[in-house]
């Protein structure tokens, strides 16, 4: 067993990752606003609901609270520049959307648009806010799902020989999975 260190101190809390990068956004105002998200969780399969968390700080958390609706777009390794465009540049100061431009695509039930490049896309009605510590959890009622055909299997789980998604280390590194390590493991 290797040896290991115990801190009580805890200045940047990801430890945890790699997780898969999602933009989130919303319309509310004639205001697009998209943020690059690792905080992100499904929570429900029935009703299907999906949760966000997002800073108080942030545009984005005005826009979706004015919205009642969001959407979560997942992207592919090869977006990992436009994951840190959105993630370190604040709806405050710039229209996002305008400076790193993407192609949005309209929702199929609500009015925020989904990023037509994502790999697969979900419509959120906004169900819930609760706090926790310096985020709030945006939970969302999953209404539509946007898919780009043939990236996953007959079960749902994503094809990494055709799509490598976007995964987050944290402290502005990114990486993906390696496709060949793929394997259906079964308990006996």
């Amino acid at each position: 067993m290797a040896k290991k260190t115990i801190g009580t101190e805890i200045a940047k809390f990801q430890y945890f990752y790699p997780y898969t990068v999602a933009l989130v956004g919303a319309k509310a105002e004639e205001r697009t606003n998209f943020m690059s998200c690792a905080w992100h969780t499904a929570l429900s399969f029935d009703p299907p609901l999906f949760g966000v968390l997002i800073a108080k700080k942030r545009f984005t958390h005005q826009v979706i609270t004015k919205a009642k609706e969001f959407t979560v777009n997942f992207i592919r390794s090869d977006q990992a520049l436009l994951s840190a465009q959105y993630g370190r540049k604040s709806g405050f100061d710039l229209v996002k959307t305008e400076k790193f431009p993407v192609k949005l695509i309209p929702s199929r039930i609500i009015q925020s648009p989904v990023i037509g490049d994502a790999y697969i896309s979900f419509e959120c009605r906004l169900i819930e806010i609760r706090t926790y510590g310096d985020h709030d959890l945006f939970v969302g009622e999953v209404l539509a799902i946007h898919e780009e055909e043939n990236n996953f299997n007959e079960q749902g789980v994503l094809d990494p020989q055709k799509t490598l998604p976007l995964l987050y280390l944290g402290s502005d590194f990114y990486c993906t999975v390696d496709p060949n390590s793929l394997a259906h493991v079964l308990p006996d």
